[in-house]
C-alpha cells in the first residue's frame, strides 16, 4: 500500500473513530467552554527528495480555529518553512473534528489552500496544496494547552513540482478564548 494510501486511511479511520469516542464522558472541568483557538506551532518538514537530496525544511504556523459544531472547528493556517536555500509559505483552511478525553485533546484535520515556493531566492510557483493529518493537544490550563505532536501529511500540486510529498512534524502551544 503507498505513502498516500496509508495516510488517507489514518484521515478516514480517526475521523470515524472520533462520533464513537466522543460519546465518552470526561473529567469534571476538563471540557473546554471558549469556541476560539489561536496556536503557535515549530514545525519540521521532511521532503521526498524532489528538492535535491531529501532536504529538511524548518519553519513556524500560525493557526487560528473557531467551533462550528459541537466537535467540528473551522481552521485557518499561515506556515513558513525554510532551508538550504529553499523556502515554501502556505495559506491553508478546512476542517478540524476533534474531542476531549480528560486534559487530552486529539484532533484530526483536512486543510485545502495554496503554497508558494522559492528555490535560491528565486520565485518556484504556486501550487494547490493539501494537508491532512492530526495531533494531540495536552490542557496545563482551562485557556492553555500544549500541542504535544501534530503529525500531517503535506503536498503541493502542480507549480514548480508537480509531485513533491511532505511529512509536516510539529509541536507548540495553544490559546483558547472566548465564551459561549
Amino acid at each position: 500500500m503507498r505513502f498516500g494510501n496509508w495516510c488517507l486511511a489514518i484521515v478516514v479511520v480517526g475521523f470515524f473513530s472520533c462520533f464513537s469516542v466522543a460519546q465518552s464522558p470526561t473529567a469534571k472541568g476538563m471540557i473546554s467552554y471558549h469556541p476560539y483557538e489561536a496556536t503557535a506551532t515549530f514545525a519540521h518538514m521532511a521532503t521526498d527528495g524532489s528538492y535535491g537530496n531529501g532536504v529538511g525544511l524548518n519553519g513556524f504556523t500560525g493557526s487560528l480555529s473557531a467551533d462550528v459544531m459541537p466537535f467540528v472547528r473551522a481552521a485557518g493556517e499561515i506556515g513558513g518553512y525554510y532551508g538550504h536555500g529553499v523556502s515554501l509559505t502556505s495559506f491553508l483552511a478546512g476542517p478540524q473534528v476533534g474531542f476531549h478525553i480528560n486534559r487530552f485533546d486529539p484532533f484530526v484535520r483536512g486543510l485545502f489552500g495554496i503554497s508558494h515556493t522559492s528555490v535560491n531566492s528565486r520565485g518556484f510557483g504556486n501550487s494547490f496544496t493539501i494537508a491532512a493529518g492530526g495531533g494531540l493537544n495536552y490542557s496545563l490550563t482551562d485557556q492553555i494547552a500544549i500541542r504535544a505532536l501534530q503529525v500531517e501529511y503535506f503536498r503541493p500540486y502542480g507549480g514548480g513540482y508537480h509531485a513533491a510529498d511532505f511529512l509536516r512534524v510539529g509541536f507548540g502551544v495553544s490559546y483558547q478564548f472566548g465564551t459561549r
